[in-house]
């Protein structure tokens, strides 16, 4: 990105305060571990790729990655000679409709290099805004549909993101390794219907039978959809359980905040238990509950609360290892002054728990060495707080890894604080929505916008991807 402020790219015009992103530079990286996620090395963007130079593609974010098996060269797949990653991404495609597209690379190398984007979206109205997207891939060997791959995304038509407007779940699937997605499939209604009975939040697990689930939230309940024959055909949303959304932001501090869920399906042969997680309001505050299914999502369980007194909990992630044992961390939000925020009023700490059947779990452990702050970091508008929330669990063999945006390294600005709580106390955000809108730039206003790089501390806006490495004995 370049510099903020008037410059040779942004032009002698640009205000003080631009430090937008730039047209045409991508903002979906890379980093690799060989040593179980202790040490990491960045292999830059996607976009940096030599096979991404002539795409016609800039990267734009929300990064979702999985594995699965590499294809034989015989119309099959097999993991005897490694394993194949996939790179689904927000996406912008130079010269064609639509405001925003889903593209999946994918590589053989372990992230080394990475194949030209493919587009998983197909439909190109220009009144589209794709997001919220999720990838997975069948990596059961004794499934029938065993290397298939499962993109899932929310279509907001019209390009609305507030009323009303239509935003179905949809799903594209690829078989033959991420080189090409099908048709998109529709997953839910449409329509709103004046209802408020919208769809986000997708998230897509396979069973060792090769079922597939796809999980949202929907209205006032979680749901899931499922296809038993490789994605041809799926049923209509079953509900998995009541959801009341947290909120948003969480007393104390001012970033958007989601209950969307997560899924796990059991891996062990002949099972058809799978597990949905997500984060429900409570008169105490934001709890992780888990849900669990024994018949392929038929039939629910009451939500067992698994997060305690630790804060606030949010944004969970929810894995199971090979031999069944379920892992689920989230973080959780302390504020020492529920009715405001800014710098050094909110503290943020990680926590995990294990279960080996989903209804019985460990007492939730601290799994990060320091708490962050989530007013070291702002919305691209200065508007608001920013905290990440792509969370991912995964599970091995030797335990699990949880990967999540940390403020540990970053710093609060005061002059952001005070521009952020001028314009929710003048009603001119709303914090609810997170939406951008009109606010005083003029440096004759009561509290103008600031310029970051003049009046923030260096730090200020530096959140960092964190992977915890996870050894927790049910």
């Amino acid at each position: 990105q370049p510099a903020c402020g008037p410059g040779p790219v942004r032009g002698s015009d640009a205000a003080p305060s631009d430090c937008g992103f730039f047209p045409g530079v991508g903002t979906s990286g890379i980093y690799t571990s060989s040593d179980g996620g202790h040490t990491w090395t960045n292999r830059g963007l996607l976009d940096d790729q030599t096979s991404w130079a002539s795409a016609g593609v800039i990267s734009d974010g929300d990064p979702v990655m999985t594995y699965g098996p590499k294809p034989d060269g015989h119309g099959g797949f097999s993991f005897a000679h490694g394993a194949r990653a996939y790179y689904a991404s927000l996406a912008t495609i130079t010269g064609a409709k639509g405001y925003e597209y889903i593209i999946v690379s994918h590589s053989d190398d372990n992230g080394l290099t990475w194949s030209a984007p493919v587009i998983g979206t197909t439909k190109t109205s220009a009144a589209d805004f794709n997001d919220k997207n999720w990838i997975s891939v069948d990596a059961n060997p004794d499934s029938r549909y065993f290397g298939q791959a499962y993109l899932t995304w929310t279509e907001f038509r019209s390009a609305t993101f507030t009323g009303y407007g239509n935003e179905p779940v949809m799903v594209a699937v690829s078989k033959d390794g991420g080189q090409s997605f099908g048709a998109p499939t529709q997953l839910s209604p449409a329509g709103n219907n004046l209802t408020g009975n919208g769809r986000q939040g997708s998230t897509s697990v396979s069973g060792p039978d090769g079922t597939v689930y796809v999980a949202f939230e929907q209205g006032f309940n979680q749901v899931v959809t499922v296809s038993r024959d490789g994605g041809h055909r799926w049923t209509r949303p079953m509900v998995i359980g009541a959801v009341t959304d947290i909120a948003n932001p969480i007393p104390g501090a001012s970033f958007r905040t989601d209950s969307f869920p997560t899924l796990a399906a059991d891996p062990l042969p002949g099972s058809t238990t799978v597990y949905a997680a997500w984060s429900n309001a409570t008169a105490d505050g934001g709890r992780i509950v888990v849900a669990k299914s024994t018949d392929r999502g038929a039939h629910w369980s009451t939500p067992v609360q698994v997060s305690g007194s630790e804060g606030y909990a949010f944004f969970q992630g929810l894995a199971t290892a090979p031999d069944g044992r379920l892992y689920l961390a989230y973080q959780a939000l302390v504020a020492k002054d529920t009715s405001t925020f800014g710098t050094g009023n909110a503290a943020i700490s990680t926590y995990a728990a294990t279960s080996t059947d989903g209804v019985t779990w460990t007492t939730p452990v601290k799994v990060s060495s320091v708490a962050s702050d989530p007013a070291a970091s702002a919305q691209n508008n200065l508007q608001l707080q920013f905290w990440g929330d792509y969370n991912t669990l995964v599970a091995g063999s030797t335990g699990a890894w949880f990967i999540y945006t940390d403020s540990r390294t970053g710093v609060g600005c005061p002059a952001v604080d005070a521009y952020q709580n001028y314009l929710v106390d003048n009603g001119l955000v709303n914090i609810a929505e997170a939406e951008d809108v009109d606010s005083p730039a003029d440096p004759s206003a009561p509290v103008a916008k600031p310029a970051p790089e003049d009046v923030c501390p260096s730090q200020f806006g530096n959140t960092d991807v964190v992977v915890s490495g996870l050894t927790l004995a049910p």
